[in-house]
């Protein structure tokens, strides 16, 4: 940076990467106040909306839209480092090796579960019942294969 504070981004620039960011801003709370932006957007667009239609379906998907997206807010709001924390610090924070389940077909067998007790839903007692039955099953064999580690 110069000394009247003001810097311009050329290419070798070293103290401010692609986002214009400085080296040591990992820009998690830049992130969580686009998503707050965001959430605060809708529930004021929800409103608006509400107001002018007074239709209902509407309305209730844009606020659900709206608490998503502070959900995530929060999420990144939360989970940030603190300030001092440099990108790569941030990136190192994770030594640990995480651990992923081996492949498996028991989601597929959910989602099959998951329709089958949906159109049980809709023809009737005779496919539900089978359906809930083939459900729990899947429930099941996922539970107890992601319960081993390997």
């Amino acid at each position: 940076m110069s000394d009247d504070g003001v810097s311009i981004q050329t290419p070798d620039n070293p103290e401010r990467d692609d986002a214009g960011r400085e080296d040591d801003s990992p820009g998690f709370d830049i992130q969580a106040r686009l998503f707050g932006f965001i959430g605060g957007f809708l529930f004021v667009i929800a409103t608006v909306y509400w107001l002018l239609t007074y239709e209902h379906a509407g309305s209730v998907m844009l606020l659900l839209a709206g608490a998503l997206a502070m959900t995530v807010a929060a999420y990144l709001g939360w989970q940030k480092p603190p300030r001092s924390t440099s990108v790569d610090e941030a990136e190192d924070a994770g030594d640990e090796e995480p651990w992923f389940p081996a492949a498996s077909g028991w989601p597929f067998a959910l989602a099959i579960g998951i329709v089958l007790v949906a159109n049980g839903l809709l023809l009737g007692l005779w496919l539900l019942l089978p359906a809930g039955a083939f459900l729990a099953y899947a429930v099941a064999g996922f539970i107890l294969q992601s319960r081993v580690r390997g």
